[in-house]
């Protein structure tokens, strides 16, 4: 997945300058023949603004998909250096010949550990969900909000609007 990914992003990286200037007229001549067919600035504005979410709103499975990638080769690394560190210290350790007790102690405190660990891993994720959910219950009142001053902001036009046909 990542090779794929990257290589989506990374045209625009290796561009040259003059592959740049073509698009960039290519995109000043699609908007002069897009102004002819524009009925009015908040068009404009609206268009340009809901192409722009667009793109953004399709970029976020890439995003996402790297974060992913990255998190889960980090995690592997980790892994494998316990691993390999598990392998050298267990010839040194067999070795040395400690006592049974000792370890099963040692194996006592590392699973309590773990259990905390395990414990503040869910807390941590709990914590995260909670907080993505107040965050949305919170766009979703700022949204009702904004229409209802939306509304009166239009109601408020249409009113001047009727003053102007007179």
């Amino acid at each position: 997945m990542t090779t794929e990914k990257t290589e989506e992003i990374s045209p625009v990286e290796n561009m040259t300058k003059q592959e740049m200037a073509k698009i960039i007229k290519t995109a000043k001549r699609e908007s002069e023949y897009s102004e002819k067919d524009t009925v009015s600035i908040c068009d404009v504005m609206k268009n340009n603004t809901t192409e722009i979410v667009q793109k953004i709103e399709s970029k976020f499975p890439i995003y996402a998909q790297l974060s992913i990638d990255l998190y889960t080769k980090y995690l592997h690394s980790i892994n494998d250096l316990f691993s390999t560190c598990y392998l050298s210290e267990k010839e040194f350790f067999d070795k040395l010949g400690m006592n049974k007790p000792a370890i099963q102690a040692l194996d006592a405190y590392w699973k309590s550990i773990t259990n905390m660990t395990m414990s503040q891993i869910d807390m941590s994720t709990n914590f995260a969900q909670m907080y993505v959910q107040f965050r949305l219950t919170t766009i979703d009142s700022y949204d009702k909000v904004a229409h209802m001053m939306m509304d009166n902001y239009a109601r408020a036009w249409n009113y001047l609007n009727s003053y102007n046909k007179k």
